[in-house]
C-alpha cells in the first residue's frame, strides 16, 4: 500500500514540479503582480451544527455519538497516513481528491494524526440506535427538519449553525501556500442550543426495550403523575434517522408515530363510563347480571368470548371487563353527561405538542348519535365510532392516578441557549378537577380489582403493586379470516400514590391481558429500580 502510494505521489509531485516551472516561468514584470493577486484564502467548512434536542434533565437526544473529520491538505505524509486509515473502498474515493491539491474534508474511523491532516471531533447528529426516533423526526437531504421535533422547531435548531471552519492561504488554483499556517476558527459551541423535552432518556430506553420485546406494531405512552410530563413516548417498529429511505418501503410504516394516533377503545373507555355513572350518583354497589349477551334494538352484543359473567357490582364488572354490565348501567345516565365526561378527559380533541406537531384528534360520537339505542350500547364499553390515541388514554389514566384533576399530558419543557439558560418555557396548563376525588378513589380501586384478580393480572407488577384496565377492541377489519383487534393496557404505577400512568397499545394484538401485559410489567421493574 505505501509502495503504491509512494509511486502515485511521485507522479503527483512531478506534475506539482511542472506547475512551479511554470509559474517561475511568469514571475517577472505584470505576470508576477496578477498571480499575486490570485492568491487568497480557501475556507474549508469540516463540519456545521445544529441545535440539540435534550431530554428533561439536558442529557442530550441527538449528537450522543461522535465521529471524526479530517481536514486534509494533499501531501505524501498524509496520503499515506490516509491510506493507512481508510477501508480500500474508501480511500479509492478520496485518490481524485488528492490528485486535485486542494484541502477537503473526509469522514475518518478514527483519529489521525499526521503532517497535512487535523483530526476533529465532532457530533454525529443521530446515533446507531437513535432513541425516541419517531418524536426526533428526521431531516432532508439538505439539513432541513421535515418530521418531528426536528420540524417543529427547524427555525431554532439551524439558528444554532455553529461550524469549524479551517483558513488557509492559497494560489489561484486552491493549492496551500508552503509555509503558511492554517487558522482554524471554531463556532460549533452553539449547537449545544436547542429543545427540552420532558421525556427521561432512561425511561424512554426502558419503555422502548420492552415495546420492541414484546410487540411487533403498537406504542408506549409513560407520563408522570400528576403534571402530565410526557417520560417515554414509543412508536414500534422505529427506524433510523439516517436511513429514511428503508423505512418508506417497510410495509409496517415505522414512520407513522402510532402513540399520537387513533385507533379503536375498547374496554378501557370503561373507565370513563363508570366515571360518569359515579359522579351522577350510581352507587358502585349497583349490580346486574351478565349473561353473556345482551339484545339492544334488534342486536345482540356479547361479552368477550361469550363468557357469563353472573351478578356483578360495578368493581367486578371493571376487573372482569363485563361489556353487558355497562351497557346496561350507561341506560342510567343522561347522554349528555357522557359525553361531557369524555370530553373533559380529552377524547375527540387533538394534543399540540409544538407548532405545527399535533396527535390525531380521535372521533367522539355526536350526542344524536347516542340518541340511537345501539349507537349508545356500543359507546358504553367504547366501541362503535369511538376512536382515541395512546396519549388521550394516557391523560385518562393520568387524571385517574392524580385524584381526579386532568392535564394534557405535553412534551416540550422550552428552549435553552448554548450555555444551558432557558430563554422560552413552554406553558404550563392549569389542572382541571373533572371527577370527584372521592369517584378517582373508587376507580383506582376498580382498577387495583383487575390486576389482582381480572383481566390485568398479567401485568402485576412483582413489588408496588398497580392499578389497570385492559382492552380488546374490535375494528371490523377481516384479514386472512380473522378480524383486526386493537389491545390495550392502561394502567398507574405504584398503587399507593401513584407516581406515573403507563400505556400500552398493540396493533392487532391477541389481546391487552396477554400481547400488552408483559410490556407494562417490565417497564414497571424498570421504573421501581428508578424510584429506590
Amino acid at each position: 500500500m505505501r509502495k503504491r502510494v509512494a509511486a502515485f505521489f511521485a507522479v503527483f509531485m512531478l506534475l506539482m514540479f511542472l506547475m512551479l516551472m511554470n509559474v517561475y516561468g511568469v514571475s517577472t514584470g505584470a505576470k508576477l503582480a496578477e498571480t499575486a493577486d490570485r492568491q487568497s484564502t480557501y475556507i474549508l467548512t469540516v463540519a456545521r451544527g445544529r441545535g440539540t434536542v435534550y431530554d428533561d434533565k439536558m442529557r442530550p437526544l441527538t449528537g450522543t455519538q461522535k465521529e471524526y473529520v479530517g481536514a486534509v491538505v494533499p501531501t505524501v505524509e498524509a496520503a499515506s497516513a490516509l491510506a493507512d486509515a481508510l477501508p480500500k473502498e474508501k480511500m479509492s474515493q478520496v485518490y481524485p481528491l488528492l490528485t486535485k491539491g486542494k484541502p477537503f474534508a473526509v469522514k475518518l474511523p478514527s483519529y489521525v494524526a499526521a503532517n497535512g491532516v487535523d483530526t476533529f471531533e465532532v457530533d454525529r447528529r443521530y446515533s446507531q440506535n437513535q432513541l425516541a426516533a419517531n418524536v426526533i423526526g428526521y431531516l432532508d437531504g439538505s439539513g432541513k427538519g421535515v418530521a418531528g421535533i426536528e420540524k417543529a422547531y427547524q427555525n431554532e435548531l439551524s439558528a444554532a449553525s455553529g461550524e469549524i471552519s479551517v483558513y488557509y492561504r492559497v494560489d489561484a488554483v486552491n493549492r496551500v501556500l508552503q509555509g503558511e499556517k492554517s487558522k482554524v476558527v471554531d463556532t460549533y459551541a452553539k449547537k449545544n442550543s436547542g429543545v427540552v423535552l420532558t421525556i427521561d432518556s432512561e425511561i424512554q430506553k426502558l419503555a422502548e426495550q420492552a415495546a420492541k420485546k414484546h410487540l411487533k406494531k403498537g406504542a408506549v405512552v409513560v407520563t408522570e403523575v400528576p403534571g402530565g410530563e410526557i417520560r417515554a413516548l414509543v412508536s414500534v417498529p422505529s427506524f433510523s434517522p439516517d436511513d429514511v429511505a428503508s423505512a418508506l418501503k417497510n410495509a409496517d410504516s415505522p414512520l407513522l408515530n402510532r402513540a399520537l394516533s387513533a385507533y379503536n377503545v375498547g374496554s378501557v373507555f370503561k373507565l370513563v363510563s363508570a366515571a360518569t355513572a359515579l359522579e351522577n350518583g350510581v352507587s358502585p354497589d349497583t349490580k346486574f347480571e351478565c349473561t353473556g349477551g345482551i339484545n339492544v334494538g334488534g342486536g345482540v352484543f356479547h361479552c368477550f368470548n361469550g363468557e357469563k359473567h353472573g351478578v356483578l357490582n360495578m368493581q367486578e364488572a371493571i376487573a372482569k371487563s363485563c361489556n353487558t354490565y355497562f351497557i346496561r348501567l350507561m341506560q342510567q345516565v343522561p347522554n349528555e353527561s357522557f359525553l361531557e365526561m369524555a370530553s373533559s378527559l380529552g377524547f375527540g380533541k387533538a394534543f399540540q405538542f409544538a407548532p405545527g406537531y399535533s396527535s390525531a384528534a380521535g372521533t367522539l360520537p355526536k350526542l344524536s348519535e347516542l340518541m340511537i339505542p345501539r349507537a349508545l350500547a356500543n359507546f358504553s364499553f367504547g366501541q362503535g365510532s369511538l376512536t382515541a390515541t395512546p396519549v388521550q388514554i394516557s391523560g385518562l389514566i393520568n387524571a385517574i392516578a392524580a385524584k381526579g384533576e386532568y392535564v394534557q399530558p405535553y412534551l416540550v419543557k422550552g428552549l435553552v441557549d448554548e450555555n444551558g439558560n432557558e430563554t422560552q418555557t413552554a406553558a404550563k396548563q392549569q389542572p382541571k378537577q373533572v371527577m370527584s376525588q372521592s369517584t378517582a378513589a373508587l376507580l383506582r380501586q376498580f382498577m387495583a380489582a383487575s390486576v389482582d384478580h381480572g383481566t390485568s393480572q398479567k401485568g402485576k407488577p412483582d413489588a408496588g403493586g398497580a392499578g389497570a384496565k385492559t382492552g380488546t377492541a374490535q375494528t371490523g377489519e377481516i384479514v386472512g379470516g380473522r378480524e383486526i383487534v386493537q389491545a390495550w393496557y392502561a394502567g398507574f404505577y405504584p398503587l399507593e400514590e401513584p407516581r406515573y400512568s403507563i400505556v400500552v397499545l398493540a396493533e392487532d394484538g391477541e389481546g391487552g391481558g396477554s400481547t400488552c401485559a408483559p410490556v407494562f410489567k417490565e417497564i414497571t421493574s424498570g421504573l421501581l429500580s428508578k424510584m429506590d
